[in-house]
């Protein structure tokens, strides 16, 4: 499946491929695309949409920051999954701050994740 979106402005495909998306993920998103696996949530494009945002907003250069800074991939991060726990069922915040914490190369406990992702002001 191949769909276009007008806001954020990307295409969006479902691909089988084992190779397009880290291992571990469900979705990914370089740039304006965002490739997902087959059956994955809406939350979870909710989630990617926001890379994609980052991407406009950043005027490119989201992918740079994100690679060379766990600063900037942590805020990059944060600001998807906070986005995804609002189109998701209670609870789930767990789950995202032990993605956050072994996933993402950002020196940091479950816990601390935890306390990032369900700060005052945001969603759980």
């Amino acid at each position: 499946m191949i769909r276009f979106c007008k806001s954020p402005l990307c295409l969006l495909i479902e691909t089988k491929s084992r190779w397009l998306i880290p291992r571990g993920f469900d979705g990914f998103a370089p740039g304006p695309l965002i490739l997902v696996r087959p059956g994955v949530s809406q939350a979870l494009i909710e989630h990617e949409k926001v890379h994609v945002r980052q991407f406009w907003r950043s005027g490119g250069l989201m992918g740079v920051l994100y690679l060379a800074s766990p600063r900037w991939r942590l805020r990059f991060e944060l600001e998807a999954y906070r986005e995804q726990l609002k189109h998701c069922e209670p609870g789930a915040a767990h789950h995202f701050a032990r993605m956050l914490a072994r996933h993402y190369g950002l020196d940091m406990t479950q816990e601390q994740a935890y306390r990032l992702l369900t700060a005052p002001g945001t969603a759980e």
